[in-house]
């Protein structure tokens, strides 16, 4: 009997958790302004599966998923934060700095670039490989960041 309600609480737990942590669906509209001309622009041939807005450390924040299985991240201004290419494709070359793309084009031929993210100071970008990149804007690696303001001893 004690194992059955404690599973019982477990599997309430849970679901309450999924709802708590789940964006709330909206319609493509509602999108910052922002975030729908990225779309019409760079996805124009998508067909848009589901559009979820949902509240981060930071604001609003919306996710946009197609059909083709891509995906987008914005922020609550509708700036692009984080796009996933469909399967087997590449995220639009148009999105990714100039330096990024030409130092994956030398250093990794033949590969594509299937995700990006904004991070603080640059880019995080994943490969048709499966390789990961920390790239600043202009194409250096990435220092690792510090936690807080003194060295420790």
């Amino acid at each position: 009997m004690k194992k059955t309600l404690a599973m019982m609480l477990i599997a309430l737990a849970a679901s309450a958790s999924s709802v708590v942590f789940a964006g709330t669906p909206i319609q493509q509209s509602e999108l910052p302004k922002a975030a729908q001309t990225f779309i019409s622009k760079y996805f124009a041939n998508e067909k848009v599966k589901k559009v979820e807005k949902d509240n981060g450390r930071r604001g609003m924040e919306y996710e946009v998923d197609f059909n083709s299985g891509a995906e987008v991240e914005f922020n609550s201004e509708g700036n692009w934060k984080d796009v996933k290419a469909a399967k087997g494709n590449a995220v639009p070359a148009a999105i990714v700095p100039k330096a990024i793309a030409t130092y994956v084009n030398s250093n990794f031929s033949g590969q594509s670039i299937v995700e990006i993210s904004r991070k603080r100071g640059g880019y995080e970008v994943e490969l048709s490989n499966g390789s990961e990149l920390k790239l600043t804007e202009d194409a250096k690696p990435m220092q690792p960041r510090q936690r807080g303001n003194r060295p420790r001893r």
